[in-house]
C-alpha cells in the first residue's frame, strides 16, 4: 500500500467515527437545527413507496423523505424545483404537493418514461376505462414470437415461450389503444414494471442475469399485469388528490452537463447524481429495454450498448480523451493509486460532474440552493471520499458549501449476503450548497463514519 493509499483509506487526515452514534428520527430536523456532520437514522416506519413512488422498481433511487425535507425547507409554493438526474421522478412527485413546477432531466429514456408516468396529470377514471378496452382486446398470447429489439441473442434465455407470447400480445394491444400519448405511456410504464418479475432473471439483485443457483419460477404474466395496473391506478388517484392545484411536472430527456433551461430560473435543485463506477442503470433495465427500447428511440442492441457508455458515472466511458483528474482532488485521489481499469471512469466522472455544476449554476437563481445526495461505496479497502470531491467541484463552479449531514441507509437491494460487501452504500450524505457569484474556498473534509453492514440487514 502506498502512502497516498493510506491517506485515502486509513484517513489519517480526516476524522473517522469508530463508534457511530446515530440519532434515530421520524423525519429530518429543520435545517437551522442541524449541525455540520450530524448523523441520523430514519425510522423504518417511514413509508418510501406511497403515492406513485412504488409504481416501478428503480436502482439506487433515493427515499422521498429527502426531497420532501429539502422542498419544505428551501422552496415556496411559487418555486420551480429542478432534479437534473431525475431517474424515476422521486423529487418531482414530492414537488407536485408543494410547488407549482417541477422539472426533471435524465439521459435515460426509460427513466424519463417512468418519471413522466409517475407525475402524469391523467384521470384515474380514464385509466379504468382504457383498462376495460384493453381487457377485451388482450385475450390470447401471440403465437408468432418475434424478438422485440434487433440484435438480441437467444431471447428465449430470458423468457419462457408462454411469458414471451403474453408480453408480446400485451404490448401490441397497448399500442393499439385509442388513447393519448400520455395515457399510452402510463400503460407502457406498468408493462415495464412487470417485465423483470415475469422473466427468468433473478429478482434478488439489481443486475440482470439468470441465476444458476437460485432457480426462479416466474409468475404468470396476466395476473401480474392486472395487479400492477390496479396498484398504479390507485396510486395515481392518491397523487391527484395530493398534488397542488395546477401543479405541473415536466420531464426532459437531456444532458445534466449541458442543461437547456432559461438562465436564473430555478429556485431549488434537489438531486442524487450517479455514483462513480457504481450502478449501471441501463444494464439493470436491459430486459425492459429489450421490449420498449425501439419505442423510446433505442433502435437496437448496439445503440443500447453505446448509450450505456455515454452516461455520467459509466464504468467504461465511450470517450477516451478526457482531462486528468482536477487539481482540487489531488489530496483526495491520486491517479497513480487508481486501478488502471477504473482510471478513465474516474477522470470522466470528475470532468462531467464539474461541467454539470457549472451548467446547473447558470440555471439557478442568485442565492438558490442545491441539495445533493451522495453515498460513499464500501469496498474491501475502504470508502472513496466522493462527497468531498463533489463539494470541491461544486465550489469551483461557484456553489458555496453550507453544511452536510448523513443518514444511515437501512434498506439494501441485495437480499443475500456478499462476503466483501463491495459496492453497498451504508451512509448517504445530504449536502446543502448555495449559489454564489464566484468560486469558493474548499471547506474542511467531512468524516467517513465507520459503519458496518449487519448480517441480518437485507433489501426491500
Amino acid at each position: 500500500m502506498t502512502s497516498r493509499q493510506r491517506t485515502l483509506f486509513d484517513r489519517d487526515d480526516v476524522s473517522t467515527t469508530s463508534e457511530v452514534e446515530l440519532r434515530t428520527v421520524m423525519r429530518f430536523p429543520a435545517f437551522k437545527n442541524i449541525s455540520n456532520g450530524d448523523l441520523f437514522s430514519l425510522s423504518l416506519s417511514n413509508n418510501t413507496s406511497a403515492l406513485t413512488h412504488g409504481m416501478h422498481r428503480f436502482a439506487a433511487k433515493f427515499i422521498p423523505q429527502i426531497p420532501a425535507w429539502a422542498i419544505e425547507e428551501f422552496a415556496e409554493k411559487s418555486s420551480t424545483v429542478l432534479d437534473p438526474f431525475c431517474g424515476s421522478g422521486t423529487t418531482l412527485v414530492e414537488a407536485l404537493h408543494r410547488c407549482k413546477s417541477g422539472i426533471g432531466i435524465d439521459c435515460d429514456p426509460l427513466a424519463c418514461l417512468i418519471a413522466g408516468s409517475k407525475t402524469a396529470s391523467v384521470s384515474p377514471k380514464r385509466i379504468r376505462s382504457l383498462a376495460v378496452a384493453l381487457e377485451r382486446a388482450w385475450t390470447v398470447p401471440a403465437t408468432e414470437l418475434t424478438d422485440p429489439m434487433p440484435g438480441i441473442r437467444d431471447f428465449g434465455h430470458w423468457f419462457s415461450k408462454d411469458a414471451w407470447g403474453w408480453l408480446q400480445s400485451l404490448r401490441d394491444c397497448v399500442l393499439a389503444l385509442e388513447a393519448s400519448e400520455t395515457e399510452r405511456r402510463f400503460f407502457l410504464t406498468v408493462f415495464s414494471s412487470i417485465v423483470r418479475w415475469v422473466s427468468n432473471a433473478d429478482d434478488q439483485t439489481q443486475k440482470t442475469y439468470v441465476s444458476g443457483t437460485l432457480k426462479k419460477s416466474p409468475p404468470a404474466v396476466v395476473p401480474v399485469f392486472w395487479k400492477a395496473l390496479r396498484k398504479a391506478e390507485s396510486a395515481l388517484g392518491q397523487l391527484q388528490e395530493w398534488r397542488l392545484r395546477d401543479a405541473e411536472a415536466k420531464v426532459m430527456c437531456g444532458d445534466a452537463a449541458n442543461i437547456d433551461i432559461k438562465p436564473e430560473s430555478i429556485d431549488l435543485v434537489v438531486t442524487s447524481p450517479p455514483y462513480l463506477d457504481s450502478v449501471d442503470y441501463m444494464y439493470n433495465f436491459m430486459l425492459e429495454y429489450f421490449w420498449l427500447g425501439p419505442l423510446l428511440g433505442v433502435k437496437d442492441k448496439t445503440q443500447f450498448n453505446g448509450m450505456r457508455r455515454g452516461v455520467i458515472g459509466a464504468k467504461n466511458p465511450a470517450s477516451r480523451e478526457v482531462p486528468l483528474l482536477p487539481e482540487s482532488s489531488a489530496d483526495l485521489i491520486a491517479e497513480e493509486d487508481v486501478a488502471p481499469a477504473r482510471l478513465l471512469a474516474t477522470r470522466m466522472y470528475c470532468h462531467m460532474m464539474g461541467r454539470h455544476f457549472a451548467s446547473v449554476g447558470r440555471a439557478m437563481k442568485p442565492q438558490a440552493r442545491y441539495v445533493l445526495v451522495v453515498g460513499n461505496s464500501q469496498s474491501h479497502a475502504g470508502a472513496l471520499p466522493i462527497h468531498d470531491m463533489l463539494i470541491r467541484l461544486a465550489a469551483d463552479a461557484g456553489l458555496k458549501f453550507e453544511r452536510a449531514f448523513a443518514y444511515r441507509v437501512r434498506r439494501h437491494y441485495m437480499k443475500f449476503p456478499r462476503k466483501g460487501r463491495g459496492g453497498i452504500i451504508l451512509m448517504d450524505w445530504v449536502i446543502v450548497l448555495r449559489r454564489a457569484s464566484r468560486p469558493q474556498d474548499y471547506p474542511p473534509r467531512l468524516p467517513i463514519p465507520n459503519v458496518q453492514l449487519g448480517h441480518d440487514e437485507v433489501a426491500h
